[in-house]
């Protein structure tokens, strides 16, 4: 038996999805958006993925959260819609550099107010958060390396 090339990239994505720690379902329904390429609705998402209405709500709001689709609503209509993000993996790498850039800041801060016997402590914190401040410069530079090598869409 032949195996459908598109429902085994759905799949796919929601193993790799998983793997780093998310919902499988995530990882579906952003392999569904990337190959639909249309705005979707979450019972439109619900019936082709098989999947509850609540299941598709949640892991569409982590999603776009996560800057790999947006939310769209339009003027008369009564459900929003999911669209996947103009270069996911790139908007991707982003958010995650940013969240990164608010962990260092956010432990910064906390680290000025330990008081002097935390002396340890408090290197230990900063040096965390300077991971996460290099952390966030590196994928700010990979996200620019991988926008200049992007290849054009064909579709």
């Amino acid at each position: 038996m032949t195996r459908d090339p598109i429902e085994h990239f759905i799949e796919q994505m929601g193993i790799f999805t998983q793997e780093d720690g998310l919902p499988r379902i995530a990882g579906q329904i952003l392999g569904f958006l990337l190959i639909d390429g249309e705005p979707r609705t979450l019972a439109e998402i619900t019936e082709a993925l098989g999947i509850s209405k609540a299941s598709a709500s949640t892991n569409c709001r982590l999603l776009a959260d996560k800057g790999a689709v947006v939310r769209m609503g339009a003027i008369g209509a009564r459900q929003d819609s999911y669209v996947i993000a103009d270069d996911p993996a790139r908007r991707t790498l982003g958010s995650m550099a940013e969240r990164f850039r608010q962990r260092a800041k956010s432990m910064d801060q906390i680290a000025q107010d330990f008081p002097e016997n935390r002396a340890g402590a408090q290197a230990r914190v900063l040096n965390l958060s300077a991971f996460f401040r290099d952390s966030a410069a590196f994928l700010d530079e990979w996200t620019a390396h991988a926008q200049k090598n992007q290849p054009a869409e064909t579709e």
